[in-house]
């Protein structure tokens, strides 16, 4: 694994499903029971088609955690990845990109042709990283989907044989995205309790659109207010476009405080030429 010194690989061991449970209060802060990940359930969805990846670095401690389960949608059987963890101190060098190959060559190996997870799409960086990192593409969003409140999620598919080609180095190789336009720039200390009115709605016509949101995590950087009101209007903005046939492709920073979603009509996302974007 580089300098990083990692050892990434599947586990059925209960003791690391114990140190698994203590990093996931750790790193979410959890303390209502219901919150919690329980060893023995699972140590049953790996014993029953599921998969769990554990990364430990050079000294056994474990700095890293995925697991997921069998899911089945019209027949056709994926891999639903619930979690994916990592240790504060080892964020941002890599590791959840390897956690979720480590699950994408246990479900490949299980002859499954795609993954599926779920993510906050008002969390751009989280988004990027799926989209535009993995390429996985948005093909759902669901209201609620914890049945509590700020559980929105983004549901993502994540086609296996994308995935193989991102093992190898560097970014996975996808088609391109037409040139995102320029939104007005984002003075937050100056925003009140005000949403500015792009953020969170529906920005050109046609086969691509795109939907600008903050560029950081909303929830640490903005007044509640404003949170409420974004995640009211991407609730809006994003039921209206998957029910009209889009797909969500991309992710990316547009400047200082915007970034920007870009989805694509499902009908043209394969025959569209396009080049990749970068984050600026």
């Amino acid at each position: 694994m580089g300098d990083l010194k990692l050892t990434v690989e599947s586990t059925r061991s209960r003791a690391v499903f114990g140190q698994a449970s203590e990093l996931y209060t750790r790193v979410f802060g959890y303390t209502a029971a219901d919150h919690s990940l329980n060893p023995k359930l699972l140590s049953a969805i790996v014993g029953n088609g599921g998969a769990a990846v554990a990364a430990r670095n050079v000294g056994g401690e474990l700095v890293g955690f995925a697991y997921g389960f069998a899911g089945v949608e019209s027949g056709v059987p994926y891999l639903y990845s619930q979690a994916a963890f990592i240790d504060p101190a080892w964020q941002g060098k890599g590791i959840g990109r390897l956690l979720k190959q480590e699950q994408a060559m246990i479900a490949r190996d299980e002859g499954l042709t795609s993954m599926r997870w779920a993510f906050d799409p008002t969390l751009a960086r989280n988004a990027h990283f799926n989209l535009d990192v993995l390429g996985a593409h948005g093909v759902r969003f669901v209201p609620n989907y914890y049945d509590e409140p700020f559980s929105d999620r983004l549901i993502v598919d994540w086609p296996l044989a994308s995935a193989a080609v991102s093992i190898s180095p560097g970014l996975p190789s996808l088609p391109s995205l037409p040139s995102i336009p320029s939104f007005p720039v984002v003075d937050p200390t100056a925003l009140g309790t005000t949403l500015p009115r792009h953020w969170g709605r529906p920005v050109g016509e046609g086969d691509v659109i795109h939907v600008p949101i903050p560029s950081d995590n909303p929830a640490k950087t903005l007044a509640p207010a404003i949170v409420q009101a974004l995640r009211a209007a991407v609730a809006e903005t994003f039921t209206e476009l998957f029910e009209g046939g889009y797909v969500a492709e991309s992710c990316v920073r547009v400047d200082g405080t915007s970034a920007a979603y870009v989805f694509v009509a499902a009908g043209t996302r394969d025959a569209a030429p396009r080049i990749r974007q970068a984050a600026r």
